[in-house]
């Protein structure tokens, strides 16, 4: 059995001027990580190798350790995977192509992406999705038979193609070796002189090739964060799925809502989180602890049944050993609390 190598190319290299914000939009915290860790946490969850960043000038210097292409000036999303080709040539026959900006899209659903396009042993594959709202998201355009004709965007659709509500997600997975000649023949669209992948689509189409659209099924995976409004509602999301991990594996979070934990936060079995509780960076919860109301947890450790709160902020380097409690408006910074040791209210250490 031939075995098919599937690299990954993660866009990342666009400011989000909508964002409002000096911090280009790949790069914003949500839950403990940028939002584009998350979308190369699942290209890596996947088995993608290798996985290219492509990046602006500006932020390539913030994935150490990560194969990254530079996209020296922001030419559209066309211009964004070629700049990835140097990278990838040669080294993988599947190309999948993600956007930074999707941190819901999960490791299952591109599993499922994959799968969708090499068994119908397309030259590309293109995730669409059918959201609540279409938006300014590309309009997908099948012919009587359901086939893919083409990708309209919005700025460019016809009140016709508006109404259409399935859209494209900007994900998709390309043949490596139709892939990189469409991309030589890529023109530009407007005097900025930029690129559209998309385009890349109606060739191969255009060239009668197999192009298939593969529907994700659930439109939050495929929604991407654009503004401030849009990274609380993913934020929202995400909260909801670590939470809802960490009370399957037996912790007890008494109201999910107003609970925010990190995704690299470890909490033992039997532990109690209460309400309005923080829990961030790689703090670690023991087996029996019970935390808040009101708590902020930074990076701090919390041994077997130590109590924590209300209204208690243990900050980096704080170790809390078994037993032990840090009371109401308590502050404990690079400090270990011994065995059954209290703090009691109104306290400071650090």
């Amino acid at each position: 059995m031939t075995t098919t190598n599937l690299g990954a190319i993660v866009m990342a290299a666009g400011l989000g001027t909508r964002m409002r914000s000096d911090v280009p939009k790949h790069l914003h915290p949500l839950l403990g990580r940028r939002m584009v860790d998350w979308v190369l946490g699942a290209a890596h969850e996947l088995g993608a190798d290798p996985v290219v960043v492509v990046t602006s000038p500006s932020t390539a210097g913030s994935f150490d350790g990560l194969e990254v292409a530079v996209q020296a000036e922001p030419l559209g999303t066309g211009d964004a995977v070629r700049s990835a080709r140097a990278a990838l040539e040669g080294r993988a026959d599947d190309v999948l192509v993600l956007s930074g900006d999707t941190p819901l899209l999960g490791p299952d659903a591109l599993r499922d992406l994959v799968a969708a396009h090499r068994g119908s042993g397309a030259w590309a594959t293109v995730l669409s999705f059918v959201p609540d709202d279409p938006r300014q998201y590309g309009r997908i355009i099948r012919d009587d038979r359901g086939r893919l004709l083409r990708i309209v965007e919005a700025s460019d659709a016809t009140p016709e193609q508006l109404a259409v509500r399935e859209v494209n997600s900007s994900i998709y997975v390309f043949r490596a070796g139709r892939l990189w000649p469409v991309l030589d023949r890529l023109e530009p669209h407007n005097v900025q002189g930029e690129l559209y992948l998309t385009d890349s689509i109606g060739m191969l189409v255009a060239e009668g090739g197999p192009v298939v659209v593969h529907d994700g099924g659930r439109p939050v995976e495929a929604e991407g964060v654009n503004t401030r409004a849009e990274l609380a509602m993913a934020a929202a999301e995400l909260r909801h799925r670590i939470n809802q991990e960490h009370m399957l594996a037996g912790v007890t979070i008494i109201d999910p809502q107003s609970t925010w934990i990190d995704a690299d936060v470890a909490i033992a079995g039997d532990a109690v989180i209460h309400p309005f509780t923080v829990i961030r960076g790689s703090s670690s919860v023991s087996k029996g602890a019970q935390i808040g109301p009101h708590a902020v947890l930074v990076d701090a450790t919390v041994g077997e049944d130590a109590l924590v709160g209300p209204f208690c902020y243990l900050r980096p380097g704080t170790v809390l050993e078994a037993g032990s409690k840090a009371g109401t408006f308590v502050e404990i910074k690079n400090s270990r609390i011994g065995e059954r040791t209290k703090v009691p209210h109104l306290s400071y250490l650090g």
